[in-house]
């Protein structure tokens, strides 16, 4: 089965069951199928072919899903872009990608008209509002063009999606995703989930993210309905979960926190959800005991997963979720091998490391992406003799379940979003001001980490510049949670033996600081 044929089956089985929820708007499975194939007919209208990357750049809408679905029945290539970048950002993903055609929505409309002319290779831009000039809209495309299935042969191996990740040089890298690798990532995630037909799931977790990506084809591989939410709001979350009796709630840690310590938690019913997982970022273990003493501790699901891997690696489900008695101790642990996935544990030379001994955390399953756009030497490092290196450092205990201790790549997860500390020090470095960078994740008690800057600024600037002056800096070249949320000002950057900055030192220090506030408070 391939990723149209979820959606054909479900059209066919389920004609008049609702599989999409776009606020007022709700769409049956057969409504769904037909608009994903009108979109694919009115691509192949423009002159698409088989292969052309199509880019999507917006928040969570049903043209999102028509998107993914209407591109995958064509054998159009998906590349799904971060709404929360700049025009910068965007507009070397698009180039780099050779994106044929970009869609985007309303609001959307002021950083789109920005990046036009310098995005030559984009021969058609469509907006999910109203059409304009050099601009088609979305819904108009679809009245005029046929609900039939596209006529267009795909096979398992076609390339289906380029999904960018912020990875520790601080370039974006497109990873290239198969029809194959898509689907074994939603057979593991319906069998790890157990996501049932009766299942209700409110997407908050972005689409262009994994985090919102997997739920959407998961849902659909079981005729299940997706309630959608262009952001994160606590109260019409709760609100949600009470009135549509939602049963599945996919959230990052930060997302968690805001739950459970709203003031009026105990005023909404949330007895329908049967499971909530908490992912893409590190958590206090008391934030988390304290989430499951007041929700209940057999609720939660954790996991770890990577763009590389079409999504999940790992399973840690709810029924190991204990507060007390001998699964208690597992808490903090991403679990056991998720199914149709191999997972080892190997030192520097490959070779597999005993329980209890620290290594790199490595995988293979068809899961496995094939590798990054135009980067070869960055696949080469990545992707080796059939396993993906992750980069995470963990071991696996005498139970077999895997507990990471550190990040092999200095990559900061800040609410679910990925931050390369390179690429926020390489905009430091643009200020005239700035001697020395260095950028860190510092434990944050809401945002799983907090990205933070050590600076040396130049001794004739010292007393004009500051801290909000540097951020300001960034917060005009980068993607709001990439900025440094604070910056110290240091004499001297700690360096090792071979004269680079010292990070382990920094992440140590300002971890001591933080662990003796929190102790102290």
């Amino acid at each position: 089965m391939l990723i149209g044929d979820m959606l054909r089956r479900d059209a066919r089985l389920f004609t008049h069951k609702v599989s999409l929820v776009d606020g007022n708007r709700s769409f049956t499975y057969w409504e769904l199928n037909e608009r994903a194939n009108r979109f694919a007919n009115a691509l192949a209208a423009l002159g698409m072919k088989k292969g052309d990357r199509i880019a999507f750049m917006g928040n969570n809408c049903h043209q999102f899903v028509e998107y993914y679905f209407g591109c995958a029945k064509a054998g159009f290539v998906t590349v799904p872009v971060n709404a929360r970048f700049s025009a910068d950002e965007a507009t070397y993903l698009f180039n780099h990608s050779e994106s044929a055609v970009l869609i985007f929505t309303e609001e959307m409309e002021a950083t789109v008209g920005k990046m036009r002319p310098n995005m030559p290779l984009v021969r058609q831009f469509i907006s999910t509002g109203k059409g304009q000039s050099g601009v088609l809209s979305f819904e108009e495309m679809l009245e005029h063009d046929s609900g039939g299935e596209p006529d267009a042969e795909v096979s398992p191996d076609d390339v289906a999606m380029i999904m960018y990740t912020s990875g520790a040089t601080g370039l974006p890298k497109g990873v290239i995703t198969t029809q194959r690798n898509i689907m074994a990532n939603t057979n593991t995630m319906v069998l790890e989930l157990r996501i049932v037909h009766e299942e209700i799931g409110l997407l908050v977790m972005p689409i262009y993210h994994n985090g919102g990506f997997w739920p959407t084809m998961s849902m659909v591989h079981r005729g299940a309905t997706n309630i959608l939410m262009p952001g994160f709001d606590v109260e019409a979350v709760l609100r949600t979960v009470e009135e549509r009796r939602v049963t599945l709630l996919n959230l990052v840690p930060t997302m968690l926190l805001r739950i459970v310590s709203h003031p009026d938690l105990s005023s909404y019913n949330l007895e329908s959800l049967r499971l909530i997982m908490y992912a893409g970022a590190p958590i206090l273990m008391e934030q988390l005991k304290n989430a499951m003493r007041i929700l209940g501790p057999h609720r939660f699901y954790n996991s770890l997963g990577c763009t590389e891997a079409s999504g999940n690696l790992l399973s840690f489900p709810t029924a190991d979720h204990a507060l007390e008695g001998p699964m208690a101790a597992k808490l903090g642990s991403v679990g056991k091998d998720a199914w149709g996935v191999e997972i080892a544990i190997v030192d520097e030379q490959g070779k597999d490391l005993p329980p209890g001994k620290i290594g790199e955390i490595i995988a293979r399953g068809d899961n496995i992406t094939r590798g990054y756009l135009k980067m070869p030497e960055e696949t080469a490092q990545v992707y080796k003799n059939g396993w993906l290196h992750t980069g995470d450092m963990g071991y696996r205990d005498e139970d077999g379940y895997v507990f990471i201790v550190d990040r092999k790549k200095d990559i900061i997860i800040s609410g679910g979003e990925n931050v390369a500390s390179r690429e926020v020090e390489e905009v430091l470095y643009q200020h005239p001001a700035v001697r020395e960078a260095s950028v860190i994740g510092i434990p944050h008690e809401e945002w799983g980490e907090a990205v933070k800057a050590i600076v040396v600024l130049d001794p004739a600037a010292s007393a004009t510049v500051g801290e909000a002056d540097l951020i300001e800096f960034c917060k005009t070249r980068l993607a709001g949670y990439k900025k440094p949320r604070t910056i110290d000002f240091v004499k001297d950057l700690p360096k090792n033996a071979a004269g680079k900055v010292d990070k382990a030192q920094l992440k140590r220090l300002y971890k001591e600081k933080f662990e003796k506030t929190v102790r102290t408070s």
